[in-house]
């Protein structure tokens, strides 16, 4: 399996990263996407990522960081964003439910990311809250070249299909368990080559939500509840999904080896 989406950067992974990233490896997760979305961030993600090859990068400026971070930075962000372990910029796009930031410092980011996005040649990682139609319809109207995911799918059938249309895949976590009709409905319906896996660990614990803390060790309870919505053998399930996150974001990484 591929987590797509973690942050084993927060400060609640600081006393036990590594036993993190062991049992993620005996859960079968053979690679992470970290998702470094500020500029204090970058750094610590970059020098996380130089100590362990199955760690990739995407970086960005969150919507809720924006009205703190000036324009500015862009021309850093397009640096690190040329770095070879760097596959996406994100995670970007727009949060109405919080309104950390101006909305609009948001959308200036938003526009601005998905430029240099397509400047780099790399996919978007979005996030939105309580504001799908203004994330979609802007999507929509640009296109991004190289794609994206919509980081924590929790959308409807009609939402699943415009993000198709448009290249873009659904990033399935843990919300995925907790028994959303309308998500469960998108799921089933969606093409096979849309769904990737993600934790966004250490948020959005997958049920039975006992550990107060997620991580990539317990993207199986995710992939359990995707075979059941799919009618889709474990070894089916991460076939695709593995497949999809390495086309999205060209990892240089190849099968993993068979158990002797």
């Amino acid at each position: 399996m591929i987590d797509t989406h973690c942050h084993l950067c927060d400060k609640r992974f600081d006393k036990d990263r590594q036993q993190v990233l062991d049992r993620a490896r005996v859960s079968g997760v053979t690679h992470v996407v970290e998702i470094a979305y500020a500029p204090e961030i970058w750094d610590r993600a970059f020098a996380f990522a130089a100590e362990h090859p199955n760690v990739f990068l995407a970086v960005g400026v969150h919507p809720s960081e924006s009205g703190r971070v000036p324009m500015e930075a862009l021309p850093a962000l397009r640096d690190h964003a040329r770095h070879a372990r760097v596959v996406a910029i994100g995670e970007i796009g727009l949060d109405f439910y919080r309104d950390y930031a101006p909305r609009e410092d948001q959308q200036r980011w938003f526009d601005a990311q998905l430029a240099l996005a397509d400047e780099v040649g790399l996919p978007v990682v979005i996030h939105q809250r309580s504001a799908t139609e203004d994330v979609i319809g802007r999507l929509e109207r640009v296109r991004p070249a190289a794609g994206g995911v919509l980081h924590c799918f929790d959308q409807d059938a009609r939402t699943a299909e415009r993000a198709v249309a448009i290249g873009f895949k659904l990033g399935l976590g843990g919300v995925l368990t907790y028994g959303h009709a309308d998500l469960d409905e998108a799921v089933r319906q969606a093409p096979e080559d849309a769904l990737v896996l993600e934790t966004d660990a250490p948020y959005l614990e997958p049920e039975p939500r006992s550990l107060k803390r997620n991580e990539p060790g317990l993207l199986p309870r995710v992939l359990k509840r995707l075979c059941e919505l799919r009618g889709w053998t474990p070894e089916r399930a991460v076939e695709i999904t593995r497949r999809n996150a390495v086309d999205l974001f060209r990892m240089p990484i190849g099968e993993p080896r068979k158990p002797e």
